[in-house]
C-alpha cells in the first residue's frame, strides 16, 4: 500500500480495495467444487453456498441398498463442498487475510458485514468528493 497523504489518496486506495473485493466476488461466483464417493459410483459438483449443481450416479448405485446409496451421495456432495471451500479459501485469503473455512461462521459474517459497511462508506465519500 502506498502512503495515504490526503483524501484523494484515501479515495484511490478505497476504490482499489472495492475493485479487489468485486473481482473476488466474481471469481467465487464462477467457481465450482467437484467430488466423488470413494468407489467413484457417485460424482457431484457444487457451487457457491454449497448449492448442488450436478449429480451423476453410476448404474451400480441403483443396485445398492438405499442406505448405502444415500451414503455414497452424501460422500460425493461433501467432497465437492470441501473442494469448493478450498478454492474459495485460495481466492479470499489474499483479499481478506483469512481462510473462511477456518473461521467461525459468525466471525466471517461479521467481517463481511464490515466490508459491506466500508464499501458503502467509501462510495458515499467518493460521491461527496465528486461534488466538491
Amino acid at each position: 500500500m502506498s502512503e495515504i497523504r490526503n483524501l484523494t489518496d484515501l479515495a484511490a486506495y478505497a476504490q482499489e480495495q472495492v475493485s479487489r473485493i468485486t473481482e473476488m466476488q466474481q471469481q467465487l461466483a464462477d467457481q465450482t467444487g467437484a467430488g466423488e464417493a470413494a468407489d467413484g459410483a457417485v460424482r457431484a459438483r457444487t457451487g457457491p453456498g454449497g448449492r448442488l449443481l450436478d449429480l451423476q450416479l453410476s448404474p451400480a448405485v441403483l443396485r445398492m441398498p438405499p442406505e448405502e446409496a444415500a451414503a455414497q451421495v452424501v460422500a460425493a456432495v461433501t467432497a465437492a463442498q470441501l473442494d469448493y471451500a478450498t478454492r474459495a479459501d485460495q481466492i479470499m485469503e489474499p483479499v481478506l487475510a483469512l481462510r473462511p473455512s477456518e473461521q467461525a461462521d459468525d466471525a466471517l459474517d461479521a467481517g463481511m458485514r464490515r466490508l459491506d459497511e466500508l464499501t458503502a462508506d467509501l462510495e458515499r465519500l467518493a460521491a461527496r468528493r465528486d461534488l466538491t
